[in-house]
């Protein structure tokens, strides 16, 4: 075989192995591969809810224990028992405040008695929770146990009664059926130690849609408003007529 031959053979061979045929190049721009679907897809940010979850870590059994003894002292019970295993498991943290619901009541009612200088009393059966007992005029506040969002519809059921309240799919609660509105937030760990109480006035709450009814969530203009301590004795004081030294 000749020198130019062989030279001949080279300059075929060599481009088979260079690069990828043009067709090749255009069917992946029309239509991607499997692979290129998969790498989009790991790329991709994960959504809110996906990177809380990734972020929410299990409470101790030591901390859910202190917690609950707070809330039932230190005798065993089955009580105990399960909000112990509650606290522990993410997947029941949205029952612990249905539970701890009116016992979280008294807790706020006995907290304004003492920061305000009047008696506050434990009221069940009506559309508030607690009311000065005294002869000032009465202050009658509704109470919520919030973890996280402060969504604030009511339990009562959809009816002909509740048909104009319902709107939004929740039932709202009407403007005169309270005054103030105290949301108790528990520790992270669902403890009193650590938690905050937060008040707002039934004015900030009014529905601008439809005034005779409040709204049924609270924006994050009004928690952001209303989501410090400073504002809480603000409010406190103006409704309750409470001086600013019972505050400190």
């Amino acid at each position: 075989m000749s020198a130019i031959q062989e030279t001949s053979l080279v300059v075929k061979t060599k481009p088979k192995v260079a690069k990828p045929s043009v067709s090749t190049c255009e069917e992946q721009k029309a239509k991607p591969s499997v692979s290129t679907c998969e790498e989009r897809k790991t790329v991709r940010k994960p959504s809110v809810a996906k990177q809380s979850m990734k972020k929410e870590k299990t409470i101790s059994r030591e901390d859910a224990e202190k917690s609950a003894e707070e809330w039932l002292g230190n005798g065993e019970s089955v009580m105990r028992t399960w909000l112990v295993h509650a606290i522990m498991d993410n997947k029941q943290h949205r029952d612990i405040g249905k539970v701890l619901a009116y016992v979280a009541e008294i807790y706020v009612n006995t907290w304004l008695s003492e920061k305000t200088g009047r008696p506050v009393k434990n009221i069940v059966g009506e559309s508030y929770d607690g009311k000065t007992d005294d002869d000032k005029p009465p202050i009658r506040n509704q109470i919520k146990f919030r973890m996280d969002a402060w969504h604030f519809e009511t339990t009562r059921r959809n009816s002909k009664k509740n048909a104009d309240t319902n709107s939004t799919g929740h039932v709202a609660y009407k403007n005169n059926e309270f005054d103030m509105l105290a949301i108790f937030k528990p520790s992270p760990t669902f403890g009193i130690t650590g938690s905050t109480i937060r008040c707002i006035p039934v004015a900030a709450l009014i529905n601008p849609k439809k005034p005779d009814q409040l709204i049924t969530n609270i924006n994050a203009s009004i928690r952001k408003t209303y989501d410090c301590e400073k504002k809480t004795e603000e409010v406190i004081r103006l409704l309750y007529q409470t001086p600013a030294s019972l505050q400190d």
